[in-house]
């Protein structure tokens, strides 16, 4: 007889007798059922209940059902998983899953949890009545003729033989019961509202919010946009790729922080190399990028303003009270009453026909709180509550008593947020010196500024390892970054910078929060203070260009408004 994926019975069979090998006899199993990354990062803030209890011992397992295990390996060994063969037949008191695929044969209570906001978006095409998939005879999608509904909601993913599949059904809004016993009322027997984890510990992460931002550099002023994008391709990846360009042409590097929330599915389905090799001139342009697996929660918790499409995580963000632009937002895939439709009631729509900074500051400037209240709302019955609702429900479930711990919901540390600097290695900069000592300048990333809108009279500053040689070739100020690791020899760089570019008005080393330029003349000077030194390197040049001398550089003098120490 073939196996199951989920096929659990007494015995281990393949896996051997595990019992004969542990050092801890625990009392009870539970099996991680895990279908995808975007399962596992969701299932981590569950399977976290169990911290500190020896009674229950935890197995995880590929839901071999699900077609993208791609990148869960990778994951499982950086959280020092071990996981057990999907057809293992070690015997379970609880399988936790938050998919809806191979468990019709599991042998043990299942506790389905949501990946998302539960039943948000309609089912899509291929399983909507009358396709070829739906009319396959036995296929577990079909369904019978009837108006399209919010995915998870049908009876056939839901029920076998006239039962719910599930032994427990977690959803975090009463609304969502309320659907559920519309369509699906023996499945609705069993649900419980608890909360919704994952929102919970955005909330949790709230506090944390300068740690954050200075992990992201925007320990000043600066405005920090978060950009999500849910998969396929009616989102905002799959509708609108030029935006990323589009965002760091227009807004000063220095006055905003630009963030990619990427759904980890768009890492697996295309490969994180792929990725990368896309994302490359965006991020030597200032955009940071949030890996799959951690790192968006903080990510939120930073963020000024969100732009992004239809998936949870914007959903997530605007409850969380960031004022939030739309990219993209199909009408016709969004679930009627759902949260989400409610956001897309709500947030204004980018208009990439027209400049986009001016409609970011209308967004900032209209929101409301209530706007945002609202949606908390219709994300959670239990703000809050879900750890503790949870964790109840699971110890019901395996016939134990609660540990007398409290459960936790911490919030993320800074592991997954981009760290470091994340300047532009080619940047246009329009400067300005003023009466007195005052130097204000503004700087754009040359790499995605279209040439017909490189702004006047302004100079290209380089890094010395951008990889465009044109660029660096025609640079007005060449920049050694991190001179540091280079110890005495950046000082020959300098000198050996100007000397290999004739064009070259200055060449700079950066170490640490100060800059060292050299002019052509063999002139140096050093200049300290809290912003990028790099920005140094900019009032140098505006300096010179104004036909003033090195030499008068001196204390009192201010770039964009802080003051800078020169020696």
């Amino acid at each position: 007889m073939a196996e199951s994926p989920g096929e659990v019975v007494n015995g281990c069979g393949r896996c051997g007798d595990h019992s004969r090998l542990e050092t801890v006899r625990t009392q009870r199993r539970v099996r991680i059922l895990v279908d995808n990354v975007t399962a596992m990062t969701r299932l981590l803030d569950v399977v976290d209940l169990f911290e500190g209890d020896f009674r229950v011992g935890l197995d995880f397992a590929w839901n071999s059902a699900d077609p993208q295990p791609s990148g869960l390996a990778e994951l499982f060994a950086a959280k020092g998983v071990v996981p057990v063969h999907p057809g293992c037949k070690r015997e379970y008191h609880l399988a936790i899953t938050a998919g809806h695929s191979g468990l019709r044969n599991l042998r043990a209570p299942i506790l389905s949890v949501p990946h998302g906001i539960r039943y948000t978006k309609i089912v899509p095409e291929a399983r909507k009545p009358g396709s070829p998939e739906a009319r396959k005879p036995g296929s577990p999608e079909a369904r019978k003729p009837g108006s399209p509904e919010a995915f998870g909601l049908s009876p056939e993913l839901l029920l076998q033989d006239g039962r719910p599949i599930p032994s427990a059904i977690v959803l975090s809004h009463d609304e969502q019961l309320a659907r559920l016993r519309a369509s699906a009322p023996r499945a609705a027997e069993v649900a419980a509202v608890t909360g919704d984890p994952c929102y919970d510990r955005l909330r949790a992460g709230l506090p944390w919010r300068p740690l954050y931002r200075r992990a992201l550099g925007a320990d000043g002023d600066q405005t920090v946009i978060a950009v999500s994008s849910t998969h396929r391709a009616d989102s905002l990846l799959g509708e609108v790729s030029g935006l990323y360009e589009r965002l760091l042409a227009e807004l000063p590097v220095d006055e905003f922080r630009l963030v990619a929330i990427l759904h980890p599915h768009i890492w697996h389905e295309h490969t994180p190399h792929q990725i990368r090799l896309w994302l490359a001139p965006y991020q030597r342009s200032g955009l940071m990028v949030v890996p799959p697996e951690q790192g968006w929660r903080a990510a939120l918790a930073a963020a000024d303003l969100l732009i992004g499409d239809h998936g949870s995580v914007t959903a997530y963000g605007a409850a969380l009270g960031l004022p939030t632009a739309l990219a993209a937002f199909p009408e016709s895939s969004i679930a009627p009453d759902s949260a989400v439709a409610l956001l897309g009631s709500q947030a204004p729509r980018l208009d990439l026909g027209q400049p986009i900074l001016p409609q970011l500051r209308k967004t900032m400037a209209e929101h409301t709180s209530d706007q945002s209240a609202a949606l908390h709302q219709m994300i959670t019955s239990r703000p809050d509550e879900a750890a503790e609702r949870l964790r109840k429900l699971c110890y019901s479930m395996l016939g134990l008593a609660e540990p007398r711990t409290e459960p936790g919901v911490p919030p993320d540390t800074l592991a997954g947020l981009p760290r470091g600097n994340r300047r532009p290695t080619a940047m246009h900069v329009i400067g300005r010196v003023h009466s007195g000592r005052e130097i204000t300048l503004e700087r754009y990333p040359a790499e995605v500024v279209p040439v017909e809108r490189i702004p006047e009279r302004s100079h290209l500053v380089v890094a010395a390892d951008h990889p465009g040689p044109r660029r660096r070739a025609v640079a007005d100020v060449l920049v050694l970054t991190e001179a540091e690791q280079w110890g005495r020899h950046a000082e020959t760089w300098l000198e050996e910078a100007i000397s290999a570019h004739p064009g070259l008005q200055l060449a700079a080393a950066v170490c640490g929060g100060s800059c060292t330029v050299r002019t052509r003349d063999g002139d140096q000077a050093r200049l300290s203070g809290t912003d990028d030194p790099v920005l140094y390197a900019s009032a140098v040049f505006e300096w010179l260009a104004s036909g003033r001398e090195l030499a008068d550089l001196a204390p009192g003098l201010t770039v964009n408004g802080r003051p800078v120490s020169v020696s």
